[in-house]
């Protein structure tokens, strides 16, 4: 296992973990001044967004890839917090499915696809545990 997104796992045997990135962004705002420049503000943490990329090659390695991401979709509809786990150890947090992209290529005379390449949008959903006002899980 490469990394795990709730019961979703990312392996290099079914779903090809391809590309991670993770994005955060601080909460600044411009603080007018009389008589002066405006100076930014820091409010504190801001959103957090992670993109992954994975390839799914479904004859070939992975038979149960477009289940896979028909679960994926469920839990997009559902709105089900995942936690996200790397095979080193590191918890990246809980996140919600904002957006799940799927391209279909390299199709067979019969209709179906041999090749999916994934693209699923992350958003940090914090459950409110925090310390000193930041939140953690």
């Amino acid at each position: 296992m490469l990394m795990a997104l709730g019961p979703f796992l990312f392996t290099v045997t079914t779903q090809l973990l391809d590309t991670l990135t993770d994005r955060e962004v601080a909460r600044i705002e411009q603080m007018e001044r009389a008589a002066a420049m405006p100076t930014p503000q820091f409010l504190g943490p801001g959103d957090r967004e992670i993109e992954i990329t994975a390839l799914i090659y479904k004859e070939v390695l992975s038979p149960g890839g477009p289940f896979v991401i028909e679960a994926m979709r469920l839990a997009l509809r559902a709105g089900l917090r995942l936690p996200l786990i790397a095979r080193a150890g590191h918890f990246y947090g809980f996140f919600l499915i904002r957006e799940l992209e799927v391209v279909k290529t390299h199709v067979l005379p019969n209709g179906t696809f041999q090749k999916m390449e994934v693209r699923i949008s992350l958003t940090r959903s914090p459950l409110g545990f925090g310390i000193g006002g930041i939140s953690l899980f």
